[in-house]
Order: structure tokens, then sequence, then C-alpha cells
């Protein structure tokens, strides 16, 4: 074989890596189970609202990541940031960050629990537990 016709390796490697990583995120996309349309949520779900980024906003930000690593086989975690012209503010009627959203299999808003203080931090984790488990 003529060494000038072979493909080098440093070629195929990122190749190969980009098709595994391309397959891979549109397999991970396919296993999640909502939507999102102005209409609501189709769950079941939970929707963090992010606020700012203070210390114990972000406490509230991992507590919902531990809980899309935990449940997110069978439960949609979804998180966005506050803007005034989201239907989804509206609809799941959002007035103080963070907020973190409960929707259930027919994206009826079934709990919501809102703040970041330790005590609604305490709160939220046992919430997700409990709404992860169902």
């Amino acid at each position: 074989m003529n060494p000038q016709s072979r493909v080098s390796p440093k070629i195929w490697l990122p190749v190969l890596l980009l098709l595994a990583g391309m397959f891979g995120f549109k397999y991970w996309q396919g296993t999640r189970t909502a939507t999102v349309s102005a209409e609501g949520i189709e769950g079941p779900a939970v929707l963090l609202v992010r606020g700012d980024n203070s210390p114990d906003c972000r406490a509230i930000h991992r507590l919902v990541d531990e809980a899309a690593k935990d449940y997110g086989d069978h439960i949609r975690v979804l998180q966005m940031d506050w803007s005034a012209g989201n239907p989804l503010i509206e609809r799941y009627q959002v007035r103080f960050l963070p907020s973190v959203i409960f929707i259930d299999a027919e994206g009826r808003k079934v709990g919501q629990v809102v703040g970041e203080s330790p005590a609604v931090q305490r709160r939220l984790r046992d919430a997700l537990a409990a709404f992860g488990q169902s």
C-alpha cells in the first residue's frame, strides 16, 4: 500500500469523536419525555426559573442539576432565565425568583418552591426526591 494514500490517524480520531458526540447528543435528546411550548410543558417535569447568581441561588441551581442526574431518565428537568416576554412565566404564575415548578404528566403545575434560603433548599431537596420517585 502506498504510504501517501493512507489517511492519518490524526484525522480519523477527531472525526470519530465528532460523530460519536453527535450521535450521543441526538440519543440523549430523544430520551426526554417533556415538550415545551407557549401553552406549557408536558411532563412530568421540573422547571427552574433562575434568579441572580448569588451563592444561595447557585445552591438551588445545583440541587436542580443533581435532580436532573438522579431522575432525568423519567422526569424532564429544565432551566431558564426569567424574561418578561416568556409565556411560561405567566402560565405558571412565576412571581419570585428563583422558582422551581413541578409539572405533572398533563402539563399542570402541581407544586412550586420559591426562594433560596437554607430552609427553602432543604424543602426543595425533599420535594425533588418525592417528585422524582413518583
